[in-house]
């Protein structure tokens, strides 16, 4: 799926593995610009 700037989106999903998790782009060059981020399953 494509995104453009501020573009937002809801997903669904089942958080049953506890820790930290990094969603990002698979181009390296975006994820030193900050492409990134992470969420935490308590």
């Amino acid at each position: 799926m494509l995104l453009a700037p501020k573009d937002v989106i809801e997903c669904a999903f089942v958080a049953d593995n506890p820790g930290n998790w990094m969603l990002h782009c698979h181009v390296a060059d975006h994820q030193m610009s900050g492409l990134m981020t992470v969420f935490r399953v308590t």
